[in-house]
């Protein structure tokens, strides 16, 4: 049989199995595979058979069914090729090296995740069951080395650079985070001296579009990790739009980076005495924003999360809102202080993924003592992993429940 007949045979075989009439009409080519499409008839034809077909054809022939099954996937789920819930990581190399893949699922470690090497082909895979909303972040590792996945043009930038990401067909993308052509608030870059602790660090404060033109006062939240919130959180975004839809009140962000980060949120008390008896009140004195507790958060992420229900805990008068993303709370006293605590006047908003499990675990184990008391407690629970594509997403939760706008979309205070 000629190559040319073959491919045209595989993709007629894929089309049939595979194109609903329906998407057919929708469709200006033949060839547009779609992921509802492929969900018409999804028992009908599956990747085990695809497998098995490649496995019983010609030498000549084995090639060109992964070639134009790539093809094939790629404009359907894209790759990670996504079927029944199960992600199959495909990966194409001639040379016969060891792949494995790493992420989220597999605590990045990389040892017994080997992908299966097809026969006569240049073709690697594995599959992985997943929720339908799942997000992960991931790495092709290709004889000791950690690559992004060549086929999957998906990435989500970390503390260490990029990885690949998979999101299940059920995941929504967070609009948020874009940019749009919409009013954008305005970020103030400088550097905050202290006594306390006679040190100076970088800052940058984020005011709403219309704040210099205007005289009123404004809610604030101050940021942990302040450098990566803004550029892998995509904070700037999420606030403009958010503000623009009317979602929450312009708001004062205040970006603030540790010096020390391992020490400082990790119960340095005298750290967090600097923060709220020095660095709020300037920003109180520089910035019109609203004194009151209810009308201040603080934010962070793992071990910034740890710092924001310390902060909490500790000084309710100055933070009456949390917002803690993957919060450590499992290193120190967190949890006994809170159990011994009488319930406070605040908001706490926390969420952990299921695939960061020694957080989540804790979290979870906080979460029930929190409800039992009665603390006045947001709890989401995501099929993600210690990332800031989860964080990033989820960011609009907080402050949705710190200061929700009334019902006429107009913010009560003006």
């Amino acid at each position: 049989m000629k190559i040319q007949t073959l491919i045209i045979l595989v993709l007629i075989t894929l089309q049939s199995c595979w194109i609903s009439p329906e998407i057919l009409d929708k469709s200006n080519s033949p060839g547009d595979f779609s992921v509802q499409s492929k969900n018409s008839a999804e028992n009908e034809f599956s990747f085990n058979d695809f497998i098995s077909s490649v496995n019983q054809a010609a030498a000549d022939q084995k090639q060109v069914l992964v070639d134009s099954f790539i093809q094939w996937a790629d404009t359907t789920t894209g790759i990670p090729y996504i079927e029944d819930g199960t992600a199959y990581f495909l990966y194409l190399n001639g040379s016969s090296p060891q792949v494995a893949v790493a992420g989220d699922f597999t605590g990045w470690d990389p040892t017994n995740q080997n992908l299966d090497h097809l026969s006569g082909t240049n073709l690697y895979y594995a599959g992985y069951q997943f929720e339908h909303d799942a997000r992960l972040d991931y790495k092709i590792v290709v004889d000791g080395n950690w690559i992004l996945d060549p086929l999957n043009p998906n990435t989500c930038s970390g503390g260490y650079g990029p990885n690949s990401e998979l999101s299940m067909l059920g995941y929504v993308q967070p609009p948020e985070i874009q940019s749009y052509d919409i009013p954008h608030g305005t970020l103030h870059s400088t550097i905050f001296s202290d006594t306390t602790q006679g040190r100076s660090r970088p800052m940058v404060v984020y005011t709403p579009p219309g704040y210099a033109e205007g005289t009123q006062s404004y809610r604030s939240i101050y940021f942990h990790d302040g450098n990566e919130q803004l550029n892998l959180g995509l904070t700037r975004n999420v606030l403009d739009l958010m503000i623009s839809q009317e979602l929450i009140p312009p708001v004062i962000a205040v970006f603030v980076d540790p010096l020390n980060r391992n020490n400082e949120y990790a119960y340095d008390y005298e750290f967090m005495d600097m923060f709220v008896s020095e660095l709020v009140p300037w920003i109180d004195t520089q910035y019109r924003t609203m004194p009151e507790a209810e009308y201040r958060a603080v934010a962070g992420v793992s071990l910034g999360g740890l710092a924001s229900l310390l902060f909490t805990i500790q000084h309710p008068e100055v933070f009456g809102n949390c917002g803690a993303y993957s919060p450590a709370v499992w290193i120190g006293d967190l949890i006994e202080q809170y159990e011994a605590s009488p319930v406070l006047p605040v908001k706490i908003y926390m969420d952990a993924g299921t695939y960061e499990p020694s957080i989540y675990n804790s979290a979870i184990g906080f979460k029930g003592i929190l409800e039992d008391d009665q603390w006045n407690l947001r709890w989401r629970e995501w099929h993600e992993g210690h990332s800031w594509g989860s964080w990033r997403a989820h960011l609009d939760e907080a402050l949705t429940f710190f200061w929700p706008m009334v019902t006429s979309g107009i913010d009560d205070r003006y």
